[in-house]
């Protein structure tokens, strides 16, 4: 699809002084993890079923041969079941492909492994023809969902791009076409139906097919726009793939199966964080209920039965939620998910315990189809793993789009609010940039900033980096933490972000799983503006001295040797720096600095209590720094 539609220009949030917009581009890179080297063929029997509900990342090679298509549970809301395969424009290492041009090219390829229908095998052997009514079916989506642009996932192919489903024949060597269609908007669906996927059947009924080498293959045609600003071009034209099901003894209109399903990938048990710092957390940050989808994908009600336990850090259960049985109406032909609130909307009948010290809790999802037994049980559970470390999210840590801003002016501002619990120390920022086609934005310079709260938005500017960064970027979905250049004490409310000193696109990791747009402002002049894009940017505040070990056990600017460490009265100072002038800077475990001292090669700790310390050394010159855990101990 075009960049005009990809990139929301979004004329609503213009700023009043310079034009000033929100644009959302496709990831041109960074999608998905590497391809294995190679992928050993299997032959199958029927029936052939995934509904790519048990794995993500990419396809399953004991169902699948190729692997560029992604597997996911973020790029198609309100699939037939809880995971979809995606076909797009991205490479099996999760880059635009080398021949991507605004020309229709070629993109993924899902290919089946081989798969016997010439006989079946096991107690009942026989051979099979084309009276035994074999069908192959999936549902299939372009772009992600539909209706207003700005509450869409992923991108719709335009016109002149195609997904095909070709079946090889063995005996010529060659695929052939068998169904296809062209690109299109979900709107024409689902504005009419109110769930805007298709369900697609093809009859296996030509004699050439029935061996024992059969297989088939999804394919999509793509097209990039023909003149995107520079850092906006990336991947685009998505086809979600879901249900693929082959099997004899069934009909055209066979879509339906005996099967309860989760659809939704699990939600976070607080009510306005994804994962939040253990010291911050307090029990009113807990949700009140959940909002869990449930679909009956057989013709007739069924009971079921849904739950929920909590797992803490040591593998014990600490909680759980049974909501019992209950009836469950048919999804076809009306679109109905479950209806009764004690699966559809279960309480949160338990509280994380308070702690400063970080953990982990896994929550696992469980549906069951209560009386005549599920066909399908992969997708009965989902998990949800709940972080409490040193860090806010709002973000689920997926990326499917990217964000930025765009203005006639040369700077440009983006901040994100954060509510405190008691006061902290704020010493770095998590952010996650997309690569882009030809590393267009590896070069965008951007100052770190902290502004106070006035009214529900940025007022005070209370800290600015001096020291401007540009993009890192560490692999698919990753995080690169800036250090401040000093530990700033916060409390209450504040906004994090950045001041852009070019109107280039940053390309932005951005979420579009999870909606925290009332927390994220922009601006140019000097009115702040409000996003009205439907994600969360991918920008993590970071509290405390852990922040900055984290850091510390990263591959450092400066080389630097420590020593002894632990110390007990001398601490000596050797780097790879040539400037005789570094700074020194001690920060205690708090992230409270001690002292900075220049120009020396050690130090002795006098004064220093027994504990963990920051050891922050800076070239004044070049900016280029270390920082090192240091331990006093007597």
């Amino acid at each position: 699809m075009k960049i005009k539609s990809l990139a929301i220009l979004l004329m609503m949030g213009l700023c009043t002084a310079t034009h000033c917009q929100e644009v959302l581009a496709p990831l041109s890179a960074a999608l998905r993890p590497s391809a294995p080297k190679s992928t050993d063929t299997l032959v199958l029997e029927l029936p052939f079923f995934d509904d790519f509900a048990e794995y993500e990342g990419l396809p399953d090679t004991k169902r699948w041969l190729s692997v560029q298509a992604y597997i996911n549970k973020d790029y198609a809301p309100e699939a037939p079941t809880i995971g979809t395969a995606t076909l797009d424009a991205l490479d099996a290492d999760g880059n635009l492909y080398p021949q991507a041009s605004s020309n229709q090219f070629g993109a993924d390829t899902l290919a089946s492994q081989i798969v016997r229908l010439d006989s079946l095998t096991g107690a009942y052997q026989r051979r099979l023809q084309p009276s035994d009514s074999i069908y192959l079916s999936f549902f299939y989506l372009p772009g992600g969902w539909y209706g207003a642009q700005w509450e869409l996932v992923g991108d719709a192919p335009s016109n002149q791009d195609s997904l095909f489903l070709d079946f090889y024949d063995a005996d010529e060597q060659q695929w052939n076409v068998v169904w296809a269609t062209a690109g299109y908007n979900a709107d024409t669906t689902g504005t009419t139906t109110h769930w805007p996927w298709r369900f697609a059947s093809v009859c296996i009924n030509d004699q050439r097919y029935f061996t024992n080498r059969f297989q088939f293959r999804f394919r999509n045609y793509a097209s990039l726009d023909p003149n995107p600003k520079s850092g906006i071009a990336g991947n685009c034209d998505q086809w979600s793939i879901d249900y693929v099901y082959l099997n004899r003894n069934r009909s055209a209109a066979d879509s339906m199966s005996r099967d309860v399903a989760f659809v939704d990938k699990a939600p976070s048990m607080l009510a306005k964080y994804q994962a939040m710092p253990s010291r911050q957390y307090r029990t009113s940050e807990m949700a009140t209920n959940l909002n869990i989808r449930i679909a009956n994908r057989y013709n007739q009600t069924l009971a079921s039965n849904y739950s929920y336990k909590v797992i803490g850090n040591a593998g014990q259960q600490i909680a759980q939620y049974d909501g019992g049985f209950e009836n469950i109406v048919p999804f076809f032909p009306n679109g109905r998910y479950q209806e009764m609130g004690v699966h559809s909307n279960p309480p949160v009948n338990f509280a994380f315990p308070e702690s400063p010290a970080p953990a982990t809790y896994d929550i696992v999802h469980v549906v069951r189809e209560g009386v005549g037994g599920d066909l399908h049980n992969g997708n009965d559970t989902m998990r949800f793993r709940q972080v409490f470390d040193d860090y806010y999210a709002y973000d689920d840590g997926v990326a499917e789009n990217g964000y930025g801003l765009t203005s006639t002016g040369s700077h440009m501002w983006l901040s994100y609010r954060f509510d405190l619990n008691e006061k902290d120390t704020l010493t770095a920022v998590d952010l996650c940039f997309n690569r882009t086609r030809n590393g267009e934005n590896e070069d965008v310079r951007f100052h770190l900033c902290v502004w106070a709260c006035s009214n529900g938005i940025p007022s005070t500017m209370i800290y600015k980096d001096s020291e401007a960064m540009t993009p890192q970027f560490n692999g698919r979905n990753g995080f690169h933490r800036y250090a401040l250049t000093h530990p700033v004490v916060v409390s209450d409310t504040v906004f994090i972000g950045f001041e852009q000193l070019s109107n280039d696109y940053i390309n932005l990791g951005f979420d579009r799983s999870t909606d925290s747009r009332r927390y994220t402002y922009y601006r140019t002049g000097n009115e702040w503006m409000q996003s009205i894009l439907s994600g969360s940017i991918m920008m993590r505040p970071t509290f405390g001295a852990s922040a900055l070990a984290d850091i510390a056990t990263k591959p450092a600017d400066i080389e630097a040797l420590i020593f002894p460490n632990p110390a007990s009265n001398r601490v000596n100072i050797r780097t790879n720096s040539t400037n005789g002038t570094l700074t020194i800077t001690l920060y205690d475990i708090s992230g409270r600095q001690i002292w900075t001292r220049h120009g020396a090669d050690g130090f002795d700790t006098e004064g220093l209590t027994d504990g963990i310390y920051i050891l922050r050394l800076t070239d004044p010159e070049t900016g280029r720094q270390s920082n090192n855990k240091l331990i006093i101990k007597r």
